[in-house]
């Protein structure tokens, strides 16, 4: 198993100590013109699933809140935060995941203010998930 990226380590951490969900997989984002890929690799994102004896819908309502609490003091710039449930076919089942995602709102700012504005938006969001 790879290590989680430290730019979004605490983000996972946090996370995880809810005691409501359990991470599987993240990226702290990677915004330089020579980390791209096939794949988009211009946000940072954190993956979960509920924790054992936690319902999605507490997840959700979890997420609602953290959602609401980070735009209403952060907006919509410099770094948008958006959750979602993500719907994975997997053989003859739906996978459900959850995603936080961190996306920076302009695309044009430099490889630099984005790792460093998503860095400032890692620290508020680990703040009210852990309730500070």
């Amino acid at each position: 198993m790879s290590p989680v990226e430290p730019g979004i380590l605490p983000l996972v951490e946090a996370l995880n100590a809810t005691g409501l969900v359990r991470t599987f997989s993240s990226c702290e984002g990677h915004f330089g013109l020579h980390e791209q890929t096939l794949v988009d690799r211009s946000y940072a994102y954190v993956r979960f699933v509920p924790a054992e004896g936690i319902l999605p819908e507490q997840v959700e309502m979890a997420v609602g809140i953290w959602l609401i609490t980070y735009k209403k003091k952060h907006g919509l710039m410099p770094v948008r935060v958006i959750g979602y449930k993500l719907f994975t076919p997997v053989d003859d089942q739906i996978d459900l995941t959850f995603v936080l995602e961190l996306q920076p709102f302009n695309r044009f700012d430099l490889p630099d203010t984005k790792r460093d504005d998503v860095n400032r938006a890692v620290k508020s969001l680990v703040a009210l998930t852990s309730g500070r």
